[in-house]
Formats: structure tokens, sequence, C-alpha cells
């Protein structure tokens, strides 16, 4: 279970050391905005991507094991945003709360596409194993 989960979270932290990556170069180098264009839609739904990955390789509990990549992608996000603030990038949040709203929203949307993705990996690793 715990090797399982493992691959999720590996998952969730290469993408998010992907974006932050491509997000630090956009500083100096312009050519890779179409690639932080495409990593933001992965960034956004990694919480389920990670779920389904998670899901599909669980011994047992496939939806309650990937439902837990939604706190750590709220963590990470929240932690990476907070990196970002520190090397001297300029973030614009709207709202008064910032990484706090940032955290909150990232849990609300990770459970809800977590529960997508780790349906869809539960359902086919079921229909995997069947004869």
């Amino acid at each position: 279970m715990a090797k399982s989960w493992a691959y999720g979270a590996v998952t969730v932290l290469i993408a998010h050391l992907l974006w932050l990556a491509l997000i630090l170069t956009q500083a100096n180098a312009d050519w890779v905005m179409p690639a932080i264009v495409m990593m933001l839609f992965v960034i956004i739904n990694i919480a389920g991507i990670a779920a389904f990955v998670t899901a599909l390789r669980a011994p047992r509990d496939p939806i309650l094991l990937g439902l837990t990549m939604a706190p750590l992608t709220a963590v990470i996000a929240t932690a990476g945003n907070l990196l970002l603030v520190a090397s001297g990038t300029h973030l614009n949040f709207a709202g008064a709360g910032g990484s706090l709203d940032l955290f909150f929203v990232a849990l609300t949307y990770g459970f809800f596409v977590a529960a997508i993705g780790a349906s869809l990996g539960a359902w086919l690793r079921q229909r995997r194993a069947a004869p």
C-alpha cells in the first residue's frame, strides 16, 4: 500500500518541481511560456492524475488511498508558491488570503479531481483483474 502511495506522491512531486523550474526559467527566457501553459493544465489536475496512478496500483482501498493525493498536492502547491515569493518572483493573488486561499482552493479542487482519478483507477484495476 505504501508503494502505491509513493508512486502517486512522486508523480505530484515531479510535476511540481518541473512547474517551479519552468516558472523560474521564464523570468530569463520567454520561449518557455508555451511549456508553462501546457504544464499549468497538468498542475491544476495533478491530484487526479496521481490519484489514478495510486488507485491503479493499490492492493486495497484504492479510492481512499487516491484521495490522499489532494492534501499532498495542496501542501506542495502552497509551499511552491511560498518558495517562488521567497525567490523574488511576483505572484498576483486575487483576494486577501494569498497562500491560505491557494491552499483551500487547491485542496477543494484536489479532492474533486482525485475522486474522479481514483474512481477511474479503481475501475480500470478491477477491469484488468477480471477474467
